[in-house]
């Protein structure tokens, strides 16, 4: 169960983090803006409504049909790029914890294991350096919120048809993805598309249309963690009319 304290020495004197694990299991990750041509060598960028807000983020998909990150073995995270939500998951910013932090004791990634949050009595450097790494993030995953109001006003996204099939030809859909409408680009005006291009919005589209390859990547790693094989039935945008 997840508690989220702010970082004190009473109660967290002897915490650790260990860097080298990853914490809860999940199939989408939030990403900031600087992050995409990091995260397109390893995963599918996707965007995905909040539950809350009903506006569109940013994700990175890393797992498929089962709630699990399909990139952890062992609570070891291993492609070339590991999103800074994933390294950061044990912690909030908090201005009444030490170091500006709230901790979430039950994650994986501290206990007693890894270097020290606190000593001498006071928050290590590695504890001022996460609520540092936090901030950048919170400003980061800003940027690509307004990435994303750009291609909302531009009515450019779209629903991605994302189906996978097994051995027995039984269908697994994912929901819940969108994507930037090829269809919807092309037909921008000539002074839209040089904005778009102008401002890096539009070298971002290529790439999360082209991180879209990485979801047979996933199959693979599905299959090799002994899932029943998947194969990519269909993944495409909706490029019909009524863009976002």
């Amino acid at each position: 169960m997840s508690i989220v304290r702010p970082l004190n020495l009473a109660d967290h004197a002897s915490l650790r983090l260990d860097h080298t694990v990853v914490g809860p299991a999940q199939r989408i990750v939030q990403i900031g803006l600087s992050e995409i041509p990091l995260v397109a060598a390893d995963m599918p960028i996707c965007l995905a409504k909040d539950a809350t807000t009903g506006r569109f983020n940013l994700v990175a998909l890393v797992g498929l049909v089962d709630p699990a990150n399909l990139f952890v073995h062992d609570r070891h995270f291993h492609a070339t790029y590991c999103p800074r939500a994933l390294q950061l998951t044990a912690f909030r910013l908090d201005a009444d914890g030490a170091a500006g932090l709230a901790v979430d004791a039950s994650d994986p990634a501290v206990g007693a294991a890894g270097d020290p949050l606190f000593q001498g009595g006071a928050p290590t450097p590695l504890a001022t350096g996460i609520a540092a790494a936090l901030e950048r993030l919170v400003v980061d995953i800003g940027a690509a919120r307004e990435l994303v109001e750009r291609y909302a006003a531009l009515r450019l996204i779209r629903p991605l048809h994302l189906v996978l099939q097994d051995d027995d030809r039984e269908d697994h859909v994912i929901d819940g993805l969108y994507t930037i409408g090829s269809e919807q680009l092309m037909q921008l005006s000539d002074d839209a598309v040089l904005r778009l291009h102008r401002s890096g919005a539009l070298a971002s589209a290529a790439l999360l249309t082209a991180s879209l390859a990485q979801v047979e990547r996933l199959c693979q790693l599905h299959t090799a963690r002994g899932g029943r094989p998947l194969r990519i039935a269909r993944l495409a945008a909706d490029d019909g009319l009524g863009a976002f």
